[in-house]
């Protein structure tokens, strides 16, 4: 569901793989040609996981880490579509109240992940700042798609009281509250642990003004719809990773941190 409808192949009932072969590469050549950034976005991805798979190294205790890395990749391609393949100047179908969710949320854990070594992955990827690299790029992305809709929207007077700031407002207040009664201790930083689980509550709560608009909007722009599903299949992998996390530590029987985990789980399955 994530592929423009023009890419997948129409095959016929009886079709030998032969003759269906030909249509394939086609249609994948006719997507390559009409859009050109998105091809390189998605090569881009494929060589990049590719790559990683085979240098992969990591700590006993970060075996699945490659899952955080993975998901702000996925993440990050999905701001990317929308910078580079958003067929209307305008973005009918795009929420310009989740991105400033996404923009709020990436920045604050960007002010954890930068200075310290507490949630960031414990593979060799690490000493070349992976992680922190595809977040700062999501963030890039996301002010630049900012700008551009919030000046074309309001040259044409499009989209203009749509969306409310309370929404977002509402959001921030409820992601501060649950991360003050939710957050880890683990790290002896008050402020990047407050912050952390702050993001990941705002995270949770980021796309809702996005479905709200995709369900009620009659013109939607195609990349919006591949948009949500990216940051659907970020936040089921990030959630996979933190519940495995959960179902670690109960067996350690580590009853401080299964408080922490729980919240955790509850927030990823809020934000798929």
């Amino acid at each position: 569901p994530f592929w423009p409808k023009s890419f997948w192949p129409k095959l016929s009932i009886g079709r030998c793989p032969q003759a269906a072969a030909e249509p394939d590469s086609a249609m994948l050549f006719t997507f390559i040609r009409e859009h050109p950034l998105a091809a390189t976005l998605y090569g881009s991805f494929l060589i990049g996981c590719l790559i990683i798979y085979k240098t992969l190294e990591a700590k006993s205790t970060g075996q699945y880490d490659y899952m955080l890395t993975l998901s702000a990749a996925l993440q990050t391609l999905a701001f990317g579509l929308l910078v580079f393949d958003t067929k209307s100047s305008a973005g009918e179908g795009i929420s310009e109240k989740s991105l400033w969710a996404f923009f709020i949320a990436n920045v604050t854990r960007l002010s954890t992940t930068f200075w310290g070594e507490g949630y960031v992955p414990e593979d060799n990827t690490s000493n070349v700042f992976l992680y922190q690299a595809l977040e700062f790029a999501g963030v890039v992305f996301v002010a630049y798609q900012l700008l551009k809709l919030s000046t074309v929207r309001a040259i044409h007077d499009v989209g203009q009281g749509m969306e409310k700031w309370s929404t977002v407002l509402v959001m921030i207040g409820a992601a501060f509250v649950l991360a003050f009664n939710t957050h880890s201790t683990g790290h002896a930083d008050y402020f990047a642990d407050l912050s952390w689980m702050f993001s990941v509550w705002l995270e949770a709560f980021a796309l809702i003004p996005q479905v709200y608009l995709l369900k009620n909007q009659s013109k939607v722009d195609e990349t919006a719809a591949h948009f949500a599903g990216f940051t659907l299949v970020a936040s089921l992998i990030f959630g996979a990773f933190w519940l495995r996390h959960t179902r670690d530590f109960q067996i350690a029987g580590d009853a401080e941190a299964r408080t922490f985990d729980w919240a955790l789980s509850t927030a990823c399955v809020i934000r798929v």
